[in-house]
């Protein structure tokens, strides 16, 4: 009988992630089924999902909206649209002083393309 081979979710993803700071506003219901509307600050992207830490604790298979600001590049008349998806959570994290890490796969909307701004 041959080994079972686990399979790494790194080894999964089909894009590359982008470890950046992005605000976002993050709309759902929580575990207890309180509907929210919080804001959180991404620490990685990638074309089919994001991670943020939160103080509302989410559970895998839950839907949540995101809107990501997207800020004009200087150019005039180049602003572009707030980026707005929907996205399922595929995992949680608790966290120290009662925060959770959580990972979701964009249901909606994916990013076609995401240049981090220099500062």
């Amino acid at each position: 009988m041959a080994a079972k081979k686990t399979v790494d979710w790194a080894e999964r993803r089909t894009s590359r992630r982008i470890y950046v700071a992005l605000p976002m506003l993050i709309r759902g219901r929580d575990i207890f089924g309180r509907a929210f509307e919080d804001t959180a600050t991404s620490y990685n992207v990638s074309r089919e999902g994001a991670s943020f830490l939160t103080r509302r604790q989410l559970e895998a298979g839950q839907e949540v909206e995101l809107i990501i600001p997207r800020r004009a590049t200087g150019r005039e008349g180049s602003v572009q649209a707030d980026f707005e998806t929907t996205a399922v959570v595929r995992r949680t994290v608790a966290q120290p002083d009662e925060q959770w890490e959580v990972g979701v796969h964009f249901t909606g909307p994916r990013f076609r393309t995401y240049i981090p701004e220099v500062t």
